[in-house]
C-alpha cells in the first residue's frame, strides 16, 4: 500500500512516521512525499519524491493525480493549507483511483477556512468562537455598545501562517491595518484561496486573553470521530508549536468531541483554541495535520498507525488514539544532505512550499 504525502516541506519527522508505522503493521508499500521544492528536506527521507508545481498553479491537481495513477496510492495525506480545497472538491476523481483522502469534503473546508462563520457554525453545538465583524464600521460599533473591548485583531478571513495580522487599540489603527491586511491578501495565495475580493476576506475578531493550546481533532474516512489530542502551547515558532504540554482536561476533550461528531469531517483537523477562565474559544481550524502533532507523537499517539490500519483492514489499537497526560516536550532541528537528483521533476514550477 503505497501512502502520498504532499507538501512535504521540512516534515521529515511526518514521513518517519509514516515509515515506521508500516513496518511496525508489516504493510508492504512505500511513503512517497512532494514538495515545489527540490530542496524540501522531507524528499530526502521519503522512499521516492516528486517535485510538483506549487500549490496554486493552474497544473498541480492534475500532477498529482498522475502520481496517485502511476505509484497506485491508497491513502493521501495533504500537509498544505493551499493544496486542501483542490483534494477536497477531487475527491471522487481520487477515490475512483483508489486513493483514500484524508481531508474533509469541499463544503467543510470551506466552512473551516472561513474564520467569520466558526460563531455560527460552531455554537450550534455549544462550542465558543470570538465575536467578529466584516468592517472597521461594524466593529467600531462594538466597541461603541461594549459588546467587545480593545485590543481586536484584524486579520484575513482565509488566512495562514500568520499572513495579514495585526492586533489593533484604535479605530485608526484598526483602519490602517485593514488596508494592510487587504495589501497582504492581494501579494499572497490567499488570494486565490477565495473567490471573496480582498477588501471583502478580511475579519476583525474580538482577542481572547488566556492559555493557547493546540487541539487536534480525528476522525475516519467515513467521518466517525476517533479522538482528540491537545497540547498546552508554551513556544511558537513559524506558526508551528515549538514547546508544549500534552493535556488531557475534560472540558477541552469535550470541545474536541463536540467538534468530530458534529462537523463529521474526514482525517485530521488541527484547531487553536483559547481558555480566557471561563470558556474554551476556539480561533483558527486547519483541515489538516498541523505541525504539532510531532509533539503528540512523541507523547505516545500514532494516528499514522490509526489511518494506516483502517485502510489495510487491519485492527484498530485504541492506545493508538492517545497520548500521555503532561508529558513537556520541545522540538529540535536537524540537518539532513540535499541531493537534487531524488525527487522526481514533474514540472518547471518549482516554487518552495511556505508552509
Amino acid at each position: 500500500m503505497n501512502v502520498l504525502l504532499t507538501s512535504a516541506a521540512r516534515r521529515i519527522d511526518f514521513v518517519q512516521f509514516f515509515q515506521e508505522s508500516m513496518n511496525g503493521l508489516n504493510i508492504e508499500g512505500s511513503v512517497i512525499a512532494t514538495d515545489p521544492d527540490a530542496g524540501a528536506p522531507s524528499l530526502q527521507q521519503a522512499d521516492r519524491a516528486y517535485i510538483t508545481p506549487h500549490q496554486t498553479n493552474k497544473n498541480y491537481l492534475d500532477t498529482i493525480l498522475s502520481i496517485c495513477e502511476d505509484e497506485e496510492i491508497k491513502m493521501l495525506v495533504p500537509l498544505n493549507d493551499w493544496e486542501i480545497i483542490k483534494f477536497a472538491e477531487s475527491r471522487h476523481e481520487l477515490e475512483k483511483l483508489g486513493v483514500g483522502v484524508f481531508t474533509p469534503e469541499a463544503s467543510t473546508v470551506e466552512a473551516m477556512r472561513d474564520k467569520h462563520q466558526y460563531r455560527e457554525l460552531l455554537g450550534r453545538f455549544g462550542v465558543a468562537a470570538p465575536i467578529s465583524y466584516l468592517t472597521v464600521d461594524e466593529a467600531a460599533k462594538g466597541i461603541e455598545n461594549q459588546e467587545v473591548n480593545w485590543p481586536l485583531i484584524v486579520k484575513p478571513r482565509n488566512g495562514s501562517a500568520s499572513v495579514g495580522i495585526n492586533i489593533v487599540s484604535t479605530v485608526e489603527d484598526m483602519q490602517f491595518a485593514y488596508k494592510q491586511a487587504v495589501d497582504a491578501i492581494k501579494n499572497s495565495p490567499i488570494a486565490d484561496d477565495s473567490d471573496r475580493d480582498p477588501e471583502d476576506n478580511i475579519v476583525i475578531q474580538q482577542v481572547v486573553d488566556g492559555e493557547k493550546y493546540s487541539v487536534d481533532i480525528v476522525n475516519d474516512l467515513e467521518g466517525n470521530y476517533l479522538t482528540t489530542l491537545a497540547l498546552k502551547q508554551l513556544e511558537m515558532r513559524g506558526g508551528d508549536v515549538d514547546k508544549a504540554i500534552s493535556v488531557k482536561d475534560e472540558a477541552l476533550m469535550e470541545v474536541g468531541r463536540k467538534i468530530g461528531e458534529n462537523l463529521k469531517h474526514v482525517g485530521y483537523i488541527n484547531t487553536d483554541v483559547f481558555y480566557d477562565g471561563h470558556d474554551y474559544y476556539v480561533i483558527d481550524i486547519n483541515p489538516r495535520f498541523g505541525g504539532g502533532y510531532a509533539l503528540s507523537h512523541a507523547a505516545g499517539a500514532n494516528i499514522p498507525s490509526a489511518y494506516l490500519a483502517l485502510a489495510a483492514g487491519k485492527e484498530l489499537h485504541p492506545e493508538w488514539l492517545n497520548d500521555k497526560e503532561n508529558i513537556e516536550l520541545a522540538r529540535y532541528d536537524r540537518v539532513v544532505k540535499i541531493d537534487k537528483n531524488k525527487g522526481i521533476h514533474t514540472a518547471p514550477d518549482e516554487t518552495s512550499s511556505t508552509v
